[in-house]
């Protein structure tokens, strides 16, 4: 995690008021950012800082994509359409860092859901961790990208991703029929309402389907690691309140611009299949 910042920036729009804990000393002196009390809002905020301010059992469902600890830089310096990447990414420091679950597992209802993207590699790490938080992870997610771009370049191509369902007790999906946990999104819809220059961004059919799984009618759905906020965005376009934070500023701003864009693009069905490969002009690579 970054270090905690001075001041919080919020969106316009408030809706729900949340009752706040008592602001404590933080770990090494000095005093917790001021609370988010506000659903309908990101924070520019160090995630466990903002987790700390957040009331117990206040949310219906986490959905998020924490950094994993992959520890390199990506040379891919053009979009999948060819157009040029506006910079490199980073992706900070090989280092495992779970130290936000205990605080989110708090803030989750009983009867709410976590769904947390993740790696193979580090996969037994986070499930380990969540149990250690008091959370019980009865599945194993295989999301089917039908695409592979980043990674090694040497060996095979990360086709799938994997997530981990995790609850507090006992959460009913809300499925008309029971679903496998084999999930075909296409990567590719990345695209439904505009590339972000964000090397994780999520499909917002993807997200979209969990919020359809896990979040009640007019629950709150919160992403500590909002990235270009397509989870937030996800829960807007499905009247869900939703709440969340990035550390850096930019994406919480990338995030506020998506969220004033009038929402027109149809959500599509989960289980829409990719598109025919298109032929690329030569020399060009997805």
């Amino acid at each position: 995690m970054g270090r905690q910042k001075e001041s919080v920036q919020r969106t316009s729009a408030r809706v729900v008021e949340m009752t706040t804990p008592t602001v404590s000393p933080a770990p090494g002196g000095g005093l917790l950012l001021p609370a988010p009390r506000l659903v309908d809002d990101v924070y520019a905020m160090d995630a466990l800082a903002f987790l700390r301010c957040l009331p117990n059992d206040s949310v219906d469902l986490i959905a998020t994509d924490p950094p994993y600890g992959i520890g390199y830089e990506s040379s891919w310096m053009t979009r999948m359409d060819g157009t040029p990447r506006k910079a490199r990414t980073m992706f900070g420091p090989d280092v495992f860092d779970a130290s936000w679950i205990v605080e989110a597992a708090r803030c989750l209802k009983p009867s709410g859901a976590l769904y947390l993207f993740t790696r193979w590699d580090v996969c037994h790490l986070w499930k380990a961790a969540l149990e250690a938080a008091g959370l019980k992870v009865p599945q194993r997610i295989i999301w089917d990208k039908s695409h592979w771009g980043m990674g090694d370049l040497s060996y095979f191509g990360s086709q799938v991703e994997d997530l981990l369902f995790a609850v507090k007790d006992r959460h009913k999906l809300r499925y008309a029929k029971r679903e496998g946990n084999l999930w075909n999104v296409w990567r590719g819809r990345v695209w439904e309402d505009g590339y972000r220059d964000h090397p994780t961004q999520k499909p917002l059919t993807l997200m979209a389907k969990i919020v359809r799984l896990s979040c009640p009618p007019n629950g709150i759905v919160l992403d500590p690691f909002l990235g270009s906020g397509t989870t937030v965005m996800a829960a807007k376009a499905l009247s869900c309140h939703y709440i969340g934070c990035d550390i850096d500023p930019h994406w919480c701003d990338v995030t506020r611009q998506r969220l004033a864009q009038p929402y027109t693009l149809p959500l599509f069905t989960d289980t829409t299949p990719a598109p025919a490969p298109v032929q690329l002009p030569l020399g060009m690579t997805p």
